[in-house]
């Protein structure tokens, strides 16, 4: 090749030079290389790898051309099928033949983006792909949508959810930088300053298939209309000589808004509709003139239009009237919003949310972004001015309501609303308390925002599907995400004990909730108006991990609970996933208990370690002395000083007063020592002998006057033994089978 005859364009060299010189056999010859100074045209024959079945009859050999407009390679390179016979009609190719071929949609990436790494071994495999996809059917997938049957460009014209069968009307009319956007409402309005009339029809229903080319003036969109069997030049001509046209006929044009009904198959439903909408660059007065169906006339000085009379307007050429394209878009809806959001959810989740802070705010707008489903929000707060640093309230909204400004927000997020608030307190309901009721029975999940352990407690309590509790720890970095999961078999305050139970013993846990922040700064001038300095970017990163495991916690069966942890310094991200272990249940009107089967499986651990020797420790769990429960969460081992044999067993205290100061320290507070356990030999019952029921007694007066609850279980071969005390609340006992859970 000499230097005359090289190409300009440096993808095409770059097929060129695979072709000729690759060492990898290439599937591909050059057939011919020209340049008209304008571009450079590459023919190539391709083999293609068939499958024995073919849907589409693609031969085996291929003749193409590519075509490089481009010498920058900053447009798109054109691919052609040379084939005289290649089949019409086919999706991802134009309808229209043109002189050199058939164009084949190679592309669906943005040119821009494809361009920079695509070489030209790149290009010739991507071309023999969509051949091999075209053949056997694959390269339109059942499940993908339906392609458009005419391209569209220029100015955008924007309609709400649903079909795009009218009628429609022009609600807004915005131009910018010469680019006209319309939006487009069912109601009727006036838009200040709209230069359009709509004229709209809905076509028969077509079949999807090869994209017809643009129709780039009247002559064009006739003959594509008539093939799709609609006589668009008639109803144009009615549509021009109604009234209220000629009214305005001098002023306005027409919008041109063509509805299609599609359907994958002839004997199929209609899936979707297609709109294609054109402007002729005249106005109405002149577009009826070129018709030959309307003249201008002057009367009293004005210019009127009217009907032309038989033969007196000669109609032009239908070629000679260019037309306009618009560019279709919709407005989402949460179904539309989902599937952007890369959600496989197909219907709305209804949430209800206390709390519309910091991290309820940010989850719930961006959870109402992705389409997840309706908010009930529950708040009896005010937005105040340092509140607008860390939530999405702005501060137009200071001193209004913190649940209804943030329903608010959350429904011109879409075109579609349904987000509702509640001004309440939920310890305080009042007149709302029936409201909050029939919410939260109704929800799909409850999810606690209020980062109050009350609030976790009074969910554990209601009645409700599922509940759920998302939290940052106390100097902000880290985020915590608790879910009981369906059936409710774990409580959300038995997840929290657990919760609790991991920060104490997971390494990667250590310090998680006892290096709280000291700094806080006044923002009003209450002895309780303190708040911590926190960065809106670091909130933001926090929530939007809540926002993203939210869903999981609407669709996942098991209880979960997650710790995310944050390094401020370097923004990265240490996720741990809690173990969250089946609890049993005891109680009286005065008194509840869980236990959870963690407990039970690390006193049969410990058991059958010392068998034939009984053997014991003590009780680690954490209590509400409103709700009157006890939360036993662990069992710890027998101190090195006990006294072990096969009947007799005698706890030892080495080491173990450092021990439980040590889990207190971890949790600030919140577990302690709660009782003992120790177990029982083969053959002899989970119940408590004459010396247990010494030891009990010991527990009630050592620790009944600290108003501490307490409990003491034996742990036998098929069963553990409970019972447990709490001052004035009585006693309660019961039996825990191993094989239960």
């Amino acid at each position: 090749m000499n230097e005359q005859n090289t190409p300009r364009s440096r993808l095409a060299r770059s097929v060129i030079e695979y072709v000729c010189d690759s060492v990898e056999h290439p599937y591909a010859t050059i057939q011919e290389f020209q340049s008209d100074g304008l571009s450079d045209i590459v023919d190539l024959e391709l083999e293609i790898d068939l499958a024995q079945d073919r849907a589409v009859p693609i031969r085996h050999r291929e003749p193409v051309r590519i075509v490089f407009a481009s010498p920058d390679d900053l447009i798109a390179p054109r691919v052609l099928s040379l084939r005289e016979d290649f089949p019409s009609g086919q999706v991802h190719t134009n309808l229209d033949r043109e002189v050199d071929g058939l164009c084949l949609c190679i592309w669906e990436e943005g040119w821009h983006d494809l361009s920079r790494n695509l070489t030209g071994q790149a290009l010739v495999e991507r071309i023999r792909w969509w051949f091999a996809g075209m053949a056997d059917g694959s390269l339109h997938a059942d499940d993908q949508i339906l392609e458009p049957l005419v391209a569209t460009t220029s100015d955008t014209i924007v309609f709400p959810l649903g079909t795009f069968v009218g009628p429609w009307f022009i609600e807004k009319a915005h131009e910018r930088r010469g680019q006209v956007t319309l939006i487009m409402s069912r109601d009727r309005k006036d838009a200040k300053n709209s230069r359009f009339d709509v004229f709209q029809r809905v076509l028969p229903s077509q079949v999807h298939g090869a994209l017809a080319s643009r129709p780039f003036e009247m002559g064009a969109l006739v003959a594509l209309t008539a093939r799709l069997q609609f006589d668009f030049l008639a109803e144009l001509k009615t549509w021009l000589t109604e009234p209220e046209r000629l009214e305005a006929a001098s002023t306005r044009r027409a919008l041109f808004l063509l509805v299609v009904p599609k359907r994958r198959v002839e004997e199929g439903e209609d899936e979707s509709y297609e709109a294609w909408v054109y402007t002729p660059c005249e106005t109405l007065a002149e577009l009826g003139e070129k018709l030959g169906i309307t003249s201008t006339y002057e009367d009293g000085g004005r210019q009127k239009t009217g009907i032309a009379l038989l033969g007196t307007v000669e109609p032009v050429d239908l070629r000679t009237i260019p037309l306009l394209g618009w560019r279709i878009v919709q407005r989402l809806n949460r179904e539309t919003a989902r599937r952007f959001a890369g959600s496989t959810r197909t219907a709305d989740a209804k949430l209800v949310a206390i709390g519309a802070g910091a991290i309820g705010s940010n989850v719930i707008i961006n959870t109402t972004h992705a389409g997840l489903g309706t908010w009930t929000i529950i708040d009896d707060d005010d937005v105040l001015p340092h509140n607008t640093v860390r939530q999405t309230q702005t501060n137009c909204a200071v001193g209004y309501s913190k649940a209804q400004v943030l329903a608010l927000e959350a429904d011109a997020i879409l075109a579609e609303s349904g987000n509702h608030s509640i001004i309440a307190d939920v310890f305080h309901a009042g007149a709302e308390a029936g409201q909050i009721a029939h919410a939260m029975l109704g929800a799909d999940l409850v999810v606690d925002f209020s980062a109050s352990p009350a609030v976790v407690g009074y969910l554990a309590d209601r009645e409700l599907g599922r509940a759920s509790s998302f939290f940052f720890g106390p100097d902000g970095s880290d985020l915590v995400a608790m879910d009981e999961g369906n059936g409710r078999a774990v409580r959300l305050d038995e997840v929290e004990a657990q919760y609790f139970l991991a920060v104490a013993t997971y390494p990667a846990l250590e310090g998680h909730l006892s290096t709280a922040r000291t700094d806080r700064i006044r923002y009003a001038n209450a002895c309780q108006d303190l708040s911590r300095p926190l960065p809106p970017w670091q909130v933001q990163m926090l929530s939007g991990l809540a926002a993203g495991r939210l869903p999981s916690f609407v669709e996942d069966a098991a209880p979960s609970a997650w710790v995310w942890r944050l390094n401020p310094e370097t923004g990265s991200v240490l996720p741990t996933s809690l173990s969250v272990q089946p609890t049993f249940r005891f109680g009286s009107d005065e008194l509840r208990i869980s236990l959870s089967v963690g407990v039970i499986k690390a006193m049969r651990t410990y058991r059958q370690k010392a068998a034939p020797n009984e053997t014991g420790g003590i009780l680690i769990g954490t209590f509400d002395l409103v709700r009157n429960i006890l939360h036993i969460v662990a069992a710890l081992p027998a101190p090195p000083d006990s006294r072990q044999a096969p009947t007799f067993f005698v706890r030892g205290a080495l080491d173990l007063s450092p021990l439980v100061d040590k889990y207190a320290k971890a949790t600030v507070g919140r577990l302690q020592y709660v009782g003992e356990w120790h177990s029982h030999p083969d053959g002899i019952a989970a119940r408590p002998s004459d010396d247990d029921e010494k030891v009990f007694a010991y527990l009630c007066r050592q620790l009944a006057p600290a108003g501490a609850p307490y409990a003491m279980l034996i742990c036998g071969r098929d069963e553990t033994w409970l019972r447990a005390a709490w001052q004035d609340r009585g006693q309660v006992e019961g039996i825990a089978g191993h094989d239960e859970r």
